[in-house]
This record gives C-alpha cells, sequence and structure tokens, in this order.
C-alpha cells in the first residue's frame, strides 16, 4: 500500500528532447533499476520545440517524478519551471526537471557534476582551456574548467551572441577568469595551446559536419574531451587515441549527470560498483 508521502508505483521518470531517439539514458536508468529491483521506468520522449511547456505540465497529471532535458531543450526548461536550484541558476540551463509533491516543478542542472566526474584529478592552475560550442551544456563544462583551476578559458562559437549569453548565464562564477571569445577561425590555434579542450558543440555527432579541428598540433599534455555520446568515439577522440592523447568521452559525463538525476526521481543511490558493465551495455547499444 502506498502512504501518503509516497508516490504511487511504478516510479515514471523519461527524458525528452528533438530528436531524441539516440539517446542511452533509458540504459543507464534502465540498468539501475533492475540491479536495484525497483518498480520504474525511464522513457524516451520526443517533444518538439515550442511544445516543452505542455510536456512538462502534462507530466505532473501522469504521475512522472520528473523529466531530463537535452537539445535543445535546457534553455527552455530553465525558463519554465517554478523553482531553480542554485546550479540550475548559476548555470542559466536545466536538464533535469523535478516533480515536487505538491506539483511544482524545480529545475535542477546536473551537467556540471558529470562533466567532472571524469576529470577529477585535473588540475588546470594557470592552464589555458579551450571550449568549443556555447549551448546549454557549454555551461557547465566552463564552469567545470574554471572549478578546475582554470583562469583562462576560450569559448569558440559560430555566433557572438551565444557567448555572450554565456558570458550572462555564468555571471559571477566569471570572476577571475579571462573569457576568450572567438570564432571558428581561431579554434586551432586556441586549442594547440590548451591544457584541455572541450568539445561541447553538436559537431561531431551522427547527422552533423564533423569537427573542424587538428588533434597533430595539439599539445602532448593535453586531454581531449567530447561530451557528443552518438557515436560515442567521435573522429576526434579516434585521432586523439592514435596521438595517445588522454581522453574523455561523452559516456563518461552521461553516467556522471544521471546520477543525481536517478537519486531525485526513484529515491535511491545508484551502484558504483559495476560501471565497467555498465559502459559496455552502452557502447553496444
Amino acid at each position: 500500500m502506498t502512504t501518503a508521502d509516497e508516490p504511487p508505483l511504478p516510479l515514471l521518470a523519461g527524458l525528452i528532447g528533438w530528436p531524441v531517439a539516440q539517446s542511452k539514458s533509458p540504459v543507464i536508468h534502465g540498468y539501475w533499476l533492475a540491479r536495484l529491483r525497483i518498480d520504474g521506468h525511464y522513457i524516451r520522449l520526443p517533444v518538439a520545440p515550442g511544445k516543452v511547456a505542455g510536456a512538462l505540465r502534462g507530466m505532473v497529471a501522469l504521475g512522472f517524478a520528473g523529466v531530463q532535458a537535452t537539445m535543445p531543450h535546457k534553455r527552455a526548461c530553465f525558463d519554465l519551471v517554478d523553482r531553480l536550484t542554485p546550479a540550475a541558476r548559476a548555470l542559466g540551463a536545466v536538464n533535469t526537471v523535478i516533480v515536487e509533491a505538491d506539483g511544482a516543478l524545480t529545475g535542477e542542472n546536473t551537467d556540471l557534476a558529470g562533466f567532472l566526474e571524469p576529470i577529477a584529478d585535473l588540475d588546470l592552475a594557470g592552464e589555458p582551456v579551450t571550449v568549443l560550442g556555447a549551448g546549454g551544456a557549454a555551461a557547465a563544462v566552463v564552469a567545470g574548467a574554471i572549478a578546475r583551476g582554470a583562469r583562462q578559458v576560450a569559448i569558440v562559437n559560430r555566433s557572438s551572441e551565444g557567448i555572450e549569453r554565456l558570458r550572462r548565464d555564468l555571471g559571477d562564477l566569471l570572476a577571475g577568469c579571462e573569457i576568450i571569445a572567438a570564432g571558428w577561425d581561431k579554434a586551432q590555434a586556441l586549442a594547440d595551446r590548451s591544457r584541455l579542450v572541450v568539445n561541447a558543440s553538436s559537431l561531431g555527432m551522427d547527422g552533423f559536419p564533423d569537427l573542424p579541428l587538428a588533434v597533430e598540433t595539439l599539445r602532448d599534455d593535453v586531454v581531449v574531451y567530447d561530451i557528443v555520446t552518438h557515436p560515442h568515439e567521435t573522429q576526434l577522440l579516434r585521432a586523439a587515441a592514435a596521438r595517445g592523447l588522454r581522453r574523455h568521452d561523452g559516456l563518461e559525463m552521461l553516467v556522471g549527470q544521471a546520477r543525481e538525476a536517478f537519486r531525485r526521481f526513484y529515491r535511491a543511490d545508484p551502484p558504483i560498483d559495476a560501471d565497467a558493465e555498465l559502459r559496455a551495455l552502452l557502447l553496444a547499444a
């Protein structure tokens, strides 16, 4: 029997995006649900641009614990929720929406924790960083680089408006950090001198053009991080591997950011003793 302070089973959550068919998030949450024997589901929800408000309000009536958001809905969710956590407010983007007991919607951002998880050992003090892209995920990447000690971050984007919006979103988080705004014509030169190079754009994703960046001239100690998840091994990461460079892929960030969302949706801690098995499932998906 369900008590007054417990949600009815099964526990429901999902992912909204456009497109969303390529997402591997259901594999992650489904794996943890099965391991913990929780009566719950996590499903993909294709939501077209302009339909996010209806989707968010509809999930309350359907009994969802919440949803995560992928491209292009992170900023729309930021504008539509009733409350924002400090992390979401600071980053100017929402990737997780929680349905509270009173039906209100709380916007959270777990991208920062997910981005930092695989580079927790990386000291960027005094080192330049290059971030390619200026969308919702880029805010977490820039904030993460600063958290690891970076005091000079170059943001490369097709439009200067995207970079300026990112500056406004991050606000005080940028205090003490020099932000270099650049177009793609400057990307190679900036990346070549950076200790950390992160692709936070859609370039390299299936269905999009390849990322126009060569690894041959990057520093020998560079860390190459591509947050694209489909494919998990982009052309950039293959080239980095061929050079023997340290690299991290989008699956690592995807799993990291999913941990806190899982806790909020299903009120349980995801198991951490079988990450290798989970990664094998993700690679096969």
